[in-house]
C-alpha cells in the first residue's frame, strides 16, 4: 500500500537527517537550506518496500517563521514521524506542531527520539515520558516510540519496518468524499513539457489524458504526463507524491494552494463558510477578527465571526474559495505564526438563525472526522436542504422518501408538492417540467421524479410533455381506485362520507386527488360530500333567504333534515365559501342564493 508520511518537531531536532538515514535522499532542495543546515520549505524523499510499494516522506521546517510551510504539508499525511531530540527534550515548537497535527485530525503517529547516542538510558526515558504526557494531554493518544541515531544508524531499520507495518494497518483514509484531488505545493516549467505541478495525490487515481479542473480559477486542464518518485507513469495511484504536467496552462495561473480535481462537482466554491470549531483549539479566537485560513496547501485571509455558543464560526472571504465538505482547516493569527483556531467546513453559504440552530443540534451527533464522513454529510444535507442524491453505500435517516434517484425528507416533499400545486393551479395551461424546476429552484431531475410520482398517483397529468393538475383536466378519466371512492362518497348522498372509518388503503391521497378535481367537498371532522350533494345542501339551506337574514342551526336542520353531526361541519364550510358569517350561535346570510 502506498502512503505519504511526514516529519514534525522542533527546529534542529534532526528531522532532515532522519529522512536521509531512512531513504538515502537528503530532502533539502534549496541552496540556502543546505548552507544554513535548516529546512525552510518542504522537502521530499521516499523509499520502497519489499512488496513494491513506495512510501513518500515530506520534511517540514521546524522554525516558527516557516510554520505556514509546515501546515501546507500536514493536510496530506497518512502518518507523522514526531521527532524529539533526546539531548534537548521537548521544546516550545514541539507543542505547536503537536497542536497542528491534532487539529488536522491525524491519529497515526510514531514518536521518534533522535540523537539517542548522545544520552544515557535514564535521560532517554525522561524525554520519552515527557513527550508521551504531551501526546496524552493534547491528543489522548499514546504513540509507538522508537529511539534512533541518525549518526550511527541505530534503530533506523527498525523504524523503517515499523513505518511499513503501520502503513499496512491503515484502514479507510479520510479522503474528502473519495474524489481524486491534488493540492499543489510546487510549480515549475520543464522545457518541452510545460507547466508542471507537484503535490500529494489523494482520493483516487489520475491518468495521462485525463481532463481535470484547476481551482480556484475553474479552468479545465488536460494531463500531458505523470511522474511519481522519478518514474514516468500512465496512471498515478493515490497516496503518493505526484508530478503532473499540464497542457496549455500558463504558469502564472497556478500556484501553491491551487487544487486539481477530477470531479469538480465535489468541490464547494463560496466566499461565505460556516465552520464547526474544535473547542480546545479556539480559546484565543475573538468574537470578530481577521484571520489567516490554512486549508490544503492554501493560505487565505478571512473575516471570522464567532456565533454565540462558540461551536460555530462564520468565515467571509473577499473571493470564493474552493473546499470540500468536512475539510479540516487551521486559523492562524493575522501577521503572526500562532495557531489560534481549528475546525471543519460544514456549510458553504450564509445561514439564518433557524438553520444555525439545526446545525448546532445535529453536529454533536455526527462523526465528521471518521470513515462515516459521507453518512454524516448526508444526514446534515437532508436536515438543512431537505434532499440529497441517493448513494447505495449510505443509509438514509428516518422519515426519508425515495424519489427517483433522490432522497427527500417528508416535510420538504410536502412543501415542494404544495409549491408545485400552487404553480400548476395558477397556470392557464399545462407547464413544462423545466419551468416547475425554475419556479421551485430545485434540481431538474428531482422535479422530473416528483412529476412521475404524482402522475402515477393520478394527482397530476402529463400532456405533450407538460404537467397539469388532474383536477383542471376535465376530459381525463379517473383511475379505478379514485372512481371507486367517488362512487362510495356519492352513495352517502347528503349524509357525508366519514373518511376516518374508511377501509381503503391510501384514502387520504385519493381524497386529496378528488378534491383537487373539485369532484368532492371536504368539511371538518373528515366528512366529505360529493359535489352534487354539497350543492344540493347549499340550495336547501340558502334558497329563499335574503341578504343579512339571521338563522339558527335548528332552522338549517329543518331545511335539510340533517343531524347536528353533519350540519356543524357543513355550516362551517358554508362560512369558508362566503355564504354565511357566524354570530355567536346564529348565521348571517352574506351572499344571496340565486
Amino acid at each position: 500500500m502506498n502512503a505519504v508520511i511526514g516529519t514534525a518537531g522542533h527546529v534542529d531536532h534532526g528531522k532532515s537527517s532522519l529522512i536521509k538515514a531512512l531513504t538515502g535522499i537528503h530532502p533539502s532542495h534549496l541552496p540556502q537550506e543546505l548552507l544554513r543546515e535548516m529546512t525552510i520549505d518542504l522537502g521530499f524523499a521516499h523509499f520502497s518496500t519489499d512488496a513494491g510499494d513506495t512510501i513518500g516522506i515530506i520534511d517540514v521546517p521546524g522554525h516558527e517563521r516557516f510554520i505556514r510551510n509546515m501546515v501546507s504539508a500536514v493536510w496530506g499525511l497518512d502518518i507523522v514521524l514526531f521527532v524529539v531530540a533526546a539531548d534537548e527534550g521537548w521544546a516550545a515548537l514541539s507543542s505547536e506542531h503537536l497542536r497542528i497535527i491534532a487539529a488536522m485530525g491525524i491519529k497515526q503517529c510514531i514518536l521518534v527520539l533522535t540523537k539517542s547516542d548522545l544520552v544515557d538510558k535514564q535521560r532517554l526515558s525522561e524525554v520519552e515520558n515527557e513527550a508521551l504526557e504531551h501526546f496524552l494531554a493534547e491528543m489522548e493518544l499514546l504513540p509507538e516510540v522508537i529511539a534512533v541515531s541518525n549518526h550511527t544508524n541505530q534503530g533506523i531499520e527498525a523504524l523503517k519496518q515499523l513505518i511499513i507495518k503501520k502503513v499496512a494497518t491503515i484502514d479507510k483514509r479520510e479522503d474528502l468524499d473519495h474524489q481524486a484531488h491534488l493540492y499543489v505545493d510546487r510549480v515549475f516549467s520543464v522545457n518541452g513539457v510545460g507547466t508542471t505541478v507537484t503535490g500529494t495525490l489523494r482520493g483516487g487515481e489520475i491518468k495521462e489524458g485525463d481532463t481535470l479542473t484547476l481551482f480556484p480559477s475553474k479552468q479545465t486542464v488536460k494531463v500531458r504526463s505523470l511522474q511519481s518518485y522519478h518514474q514516468q507513469l500512465d496512471t498515478a495511484p493515490p497516496y503518493a507524491r505526484t508530478a503532473v504536467a499540464l497542457k496549455q496552462l500558463n504558469r502564472k495561473f497556478v500556484s501553491r494552494g491551487s487544487c486539481l480535481v477530477k470531479n469538480p462537482e465535489a468541490v464547494t466554491m463560496s466566499n461565505d463558510w460556516i465552520i464547526q470549531l474544535t473547542p480546545h483549539f479556539c480559546r484565543a479566537l475573538k468574537k470578530q477578527s481577521i484571520v489567516e485560513v490554512a486549508l490544503g496547501t492554501a493560505h487565505v485571509q478571512a473575516k471570522c465571526y464567532l456565533y454565540a455558543d462558540s461551536t460555530l464560526a462564520r468565515l467571509q472571504f473577499e473571493e470564493a474559495i474552493p473546499a470540500f465538505w468536512g475539510q479540516p482547516l487551521l486559523l492562524i493569527q493575522q501577521g503572526g505564526s500562532r495557531i489560534i483556531g481549528a475546525g471543519r467546513l460544514v456549510w458553504s453559504q450564509p445561514i439564518q438563525r433557524k438553520t444555525r440552530l439545526i446545525l448546532q443540534e445535529i453536529l454533536p451527533t455526527l462523526t465528521i472526522h471518521s470513515a462515516t464522513m459521507a453518512q454524516s454529510k448526508l444526514t446534515l444535507q437532508l436536515a438543512l436542504d431537505g434532499y440529497a442524491q441517493q448513494n447505495t453505500q449510505l443509509i438514509p435517516p428516518p422519515k426519508t422518501i425515495t424519489l427517483g434517484d433522490w432522497w427527500i425528507n417528508e416535510l420538504t416533499l410536502k412543501k415542494l408538492q404544495e409549491q408545485c400545486n400552487k404553480h400548476l393551479n395558477s397556470a392557464i395551461q399545462a407547464i413544462s417540467v423545466e419551468e416547475l424546476a425554475r419556479n421551485t429552484q430545485m434540481p431538474l431531475s428531482l422535479i422530473e421524479a416528483l412529476c412521475a410520482n404524482r402522475c402515477t398517483g393520478g394527482e397530476w397529468q402529463k400532456i405533450d410533455g407538460n404537467i397539469i393538475l388532474a383536477a383542471l383536466n376535465k376530459n381525463s378519466a379517473l383511475p379505478p381506485n379514485q372512481q371507486q371512492l367517488l362512487e362510495a362518497i356519492s352513495q352517502t348522498h347528503n349524509q357525508g362520507y366519514d373518511a376516518s372509518k374508511s377501509p381503503l388503503v391510501g384514502v387520504k391521497r385519493l381524497l386529496r386527488a378528488l378534491t383537487e378535481r373539485q369532484l368532492i367537498t371536504p368539511t371538518e371532522n373528515d366528512l366529505f360530500f360529493s359535489k352534487t350533494a354539497y350543492d344540493e345542501i347549499v340550495a336547501n339551506i340558502m334558497k329563499g333567504r335574503p341578504l343579512h337574514e339571521k338563522f339558527s342551526v335548528a332552522d338549517a336542520r329543518d331545511s335539510t333534515g340533517l343531524s347536528r353531526k353533519q350540519l356543524i361541519p357543513l355550516l362551517n364550510r358554508l362560512e369558508k365559501d362566503g355564504w354565511v358569517k357566524r354570530i355567536e350561535n346564529d348565521r348571517i346570510v352574506c351572499k344571496a342564493y340565486e
